[in-house]
């Protein structure tokens, strides 16, 4: 039987600091967070155990190869073990370059240290270019300078095959956390024991060739291959880090977003696309353009769609940053669109309404009247008259001057409105404009629904109530239209296409709205009401 303590020392180093890691995980508010920071911490710590285990390993095929190298005076296993020592070098920097990454951002790195990464990988290759540079020279020395016959043993051959064994193992299972947590750190690593393995196999080679063929230059040769081997696999790498710390975008990524994103509804272009890679993490920003008669909600709504798609179906897991353009929209925006827009420069006016524009057909005689044998242009301009409501503690001539002003900018970008009448008045808060509900004379009554019965379509009328606003007398009431009781030719002016034999499905919104127009223009002839709102219904 094995006690508790016996257990206990046969657990792993690495079991013991995992468990210790993620019983210390800190607290979070909600079970998202709690797992994202458990799989954050258990990716620290696989990326910290296989940095550790390349140490061991790099380091104890490090001093074999270089003893036997000494033995034998061998160039191709002295090179190795430089290459093996170098190893070691590069697995302690991974391991620095990993505790760095992992520091979240903070207001000096806006998007975190996973960047420390690559510049370690780089500093990699940087000693790998050295290393292979050293080799380079020293076998071009023993092939045309000096005769060195390295001395064969068994020994050279054994630690060779094992050095290939153990570098194929571990080039996989580095490789494999590679590509799992994107950590170019690691990858510098795997390369290392991977180009260890192809180098340990040239030298194994080399050897060979002394040995049974009786060539000494065959050991220079083979470090010189390796040298190649080193210099060709880290230029790869190389380049991949310089793409990282250069931000470069995936190739073709820009395009995707673009063609994915050009189709989504109330988007007039998108621009500006930019992404660039931080370790493992992608980030994304962009413009999109958007009409700006969108309100704030529906534009955030369109952002929101539009981050989603890029973070579910282009570059999951993607921080996506889309900065909405509104833009002046030619074929949706009319002119009382462009005037709300323009009375939103004007901090002074706080609402307008009531928008109402006339036709003016005029005769004007200009320079350009040259080129026509008549000298007459006939142009088709519009008056512009609208309700402005002004904050009431500003005095006249402030509030005056501020319309003169929107007027102005108004005849600026909307060139046909010749003439404007602007009526100014109060901006009503919610307690100053609800009105008091009182009850009516039951013949007043009796007289508005006889009124609004007279009107042709009109078959009921209920609903009506009498509201006093600041005095004001506001009718409102609901009526009931039956298109039977219409004229036949004035349905039949209602170009309504319709499957549908039934008659209420032949009356259009135009002529109802004609009628409660009518209604509304009745009560107001004859009545002391200030306003009348009617609510039309089916019969």
């Amino acid at each position: 039987m094995v006690d508790s303590k016996e257990r206990d020392s046969e657990d792993s180093f690495f079991d013991k600091f995992k468990r210790f890691k993620i019983n210390n995980v800190p607290e979070k508010k909600s079970s998202e967070t709690i797992d994202q920071a458990l799989l954050n911490q258990l990716a620290y710590n696989e990326k910290i155990q296989i940095a550790i285990t390349s140490i061991i390993a790099s380091a104890s095929l490090t001093v074999s190869k270089f003893i036997i190298a000494i033995y034998t005076n061998s160039l191709g296993l002295l090179s190795e073990g430089m290459h093996s020592g170098l190893d070691v070098l590069a697995a302690l920097m991974t391991l620095y370059a990993i505790r760095i990454s992992r520091k979240p951002p903070d207001p000096e790195h806006n998007y975190g240290y996973a960047k420390f990464e690559s510049l370690t990988s780089l500093g990699a290759v940087l000693l790998l270019f050295i290393v292979a540079g050293w080799i380079f020279y020293e076998g071009l020395e023993r092939i045309f300078f000096k005769q060195v016959v390295p001395e064969i043993t068994v020994f050279s051959f054994g630690i060779l095959i094992v050095s290939i064994v153990v570098d194929y193992g571990r080039s996989r299972a580095l490789y494999k956390v590679a590509g799992k947590y994107g950590s170019q750190a690691i990858e510098a690593d795997a390369l290392h024991f991977r180009v260890d393995m192809l180098t340990s196999f040239v030298v194994l080679v080399g050897l060979a060739i002394v040995y049974f063929l009786g060539i000494p230059n065959a050991d220079a040769y083979s470090a010189i291959t390796v040298a190649g081997l080193i210099v060709y696999t880290s230029l790869g790498l190389g380049r991949r880090t310089l793409d990282v710390l250069l931000d470069k975008a995936p190739k073709g990524i820009q395009g995707q977003i673009h063609e994915s994103i050009t189709g989504f509804e109330g988007i007039k272009k998108a621009h500006s696309i930019r992404v660039r890679k931080v370790g493992k993490d992608t980030f994304v920003d962009l413009h999109i353009e958007v009409p700006r008669i969108f309100t704030h909600d529906k534009a955030h709504r369109i952002a929101t769609s539009v981050e989603y798609k890029i973070k579910n179906e282009i570059l999951p897991n993607s921080d996506v940053v889309v900065h909405v353009d509104a833009v002046e929209d030619y074929l949706t925006e009319t002119i009382k669109d462009k005037i709300r827009l323009i009375s939103e420069d004007f901090p002074s006016i706080k609402n307008v309404h009531s928008i109402y524009l006339s036709n003016i057909v005029v005769n004007e005689t200009s320079d350009r009247s040259k080129n026509n044998e008549t000298g007459e242009n006939s142009l088709q301009l519009l008056h512009l008259y609208l309700d402005v409501q002004m904050d009431d503690k500003l005095s006249f001539k402030i509030a005056h001057g501020v319309v003169d002003d929107f007027e102005k900018k108004i005849k600026e970008e909307v060139q046909n409105i010749k003439r404007i009448t602007t009526h100014i008045e109060t901006d009503l808060d919610i307690e100053s404009s609800v009105g008091r509900e009182e009850m009516a004379d039951q013949t007043f009554l009796e007289r508005i629904k006889k009124m609004a019965l007279s009107i042709e379509g009109v078959s009921d009328c209920d609903e009506i109530s009498l509201v006093y606003v600041k005095n004001e007398l506001h009718i409102t009431l609901t009526i009931k239209i039956n298109p039977l009781s219409i004229k036949s030719q004035d349905r039949s002016s209602d170009s309504i296409p319709s499957s549908s034999s039934n008659p209420d499905d032949s009356l259009s919104v135009e002529k109802a709205h004609d009628i409660s127009t009518q209604v509304q223009n009745l009560l107001l002839e004859n009545t002391n009401a200030a306003r009348v709102i009617v609510h039309a219904e089916p019969a």
